[in-house]
Parts: C-alpha cells; structure tokens; sequence
C-alpha cells in the first residue's frame, strides 16, 4: 500500500534540486535587509524602540548582513517623511544614525507649513465672506470646514504636491551622494 504524502512533502520532493542563481540570492537577502530595516524604523515611530535601541539593532544588521552604507535605511527614513506630517522623530534619526544634515529637509517642511497655514487662513475667511453674503450668515462662531471644501483640496493637492517634488530631489541627493 502507497504512502499518503503531505503537499510539504511534495514541494520539498519536487524542488529538491532547485538552487538559487547568485542574483536570486543576493535579491532575496537585500530584500529581507530592507524588510529588517522597515521593521526596525516602524518600531522606533510607534515608540517601541528607543533610537539607542535601533542605531543597537541597526548596527548589528549591518554585521550580520556586512551592509556597508546606510543607503537602506536612509531610504527607509526618507520615505516616511511628508511635509504635513510631525517628521522629527524620523529627522534626528538621519541625524543620530546616519549622520546627514537635515536643514534642507527642515526647510521644506517649514515653508510648505508657513505656506499651508497662509493659505487655510485665506481660504477660511473667503468661505466667511461667501457665507455672510449669500446666507447671511456671519460672527464669530462662523468656522468653515475645510475637510469637505472641493477648492480647498484641491489647492492644498496642489501645494502639498509641490513640496513633495522639492523634498523627492532632496531625498535623492542624500542618497545619490553616498553611493
């Protein structure tokens, strides 16, 4: 009487003489490095890992993988970061761990706020002009909600898309210039 295999045992007998090419290989390790190192920053933002911890961590990847530059983790940080966000826990990370000059980034993300905040403002009291002259409804109680204004989102796509454009370049020097 046959013997009843398990679908693992017939995978494992199928591919047994199945290898790896050198560049599946080193695919397959780079991308368990990247996945290592979106682990390591996901837990250094929900407050999980100290960054102490993760430059720790981080440092014993880099050996175990013998990972010369940070250009990974570099990406890793710089992808996180939106000029409408609280980005400064993952700014002093490229600070502490990687050692890149941040100003640039922070100045962005400065001027779009600086530029966001502007814009609402004027938008807001252009929404109160309309109301008070088509409704008559005006005072100080009066705070248009921007969240379901069409314009409004419109223009701040708009804004929003031209800061990310800015900081995109930044974000391609500090990883071109350490290739």
């Amino acid at each position: 009487m046959g013997e009843i295999k398990s679908t693992l045992d017939l995978v494992l007998e199928k591919t047994k003489n199945l290898t790896l090419s050198c560049e599946e290989k080193e695919s397959q390790k780079q991308k368990e490095i990247e996945n290592r190192i979106k682990g390591l920053v996901q837990k250094y933002q929900d407050g999980i890992l100290s960054i102490n911890q993760l430059i720790a961590d981080y440092e014993l990847l880099k050996k175990e993988y013998t990972i010369p530059q940070n250009n990974s983790l570099i990406v890793e940080i710089t992808q996180r970061i939106e000029p409408d966000q609280d980005n400064q826990s993952l700014l002093e990370l490229l600070q502490e761990c990687c050692t890149i000059d941040t100003t640039a980034i922070e100045s962005i993300i400065e001027n779009f706020r600086k530029q966001y905040i502007a814009a609402s403002q004027s938008r807001i009291e252009q929404l109160k002009e309309d109301l008070a002259q088509r409704h008559n409804i005006s005072g100080s109680a009066v705070l248009p909600n921007l969240d379901v204004d069409e314009q409004w989102q419109q223009k701040i796509g708009e804004l929003r898309a031209g800061y990310e454009e800015q900081l995109n370049r930044v974000k391609a020097n500090l990883i071109g210039g350490r290739s």
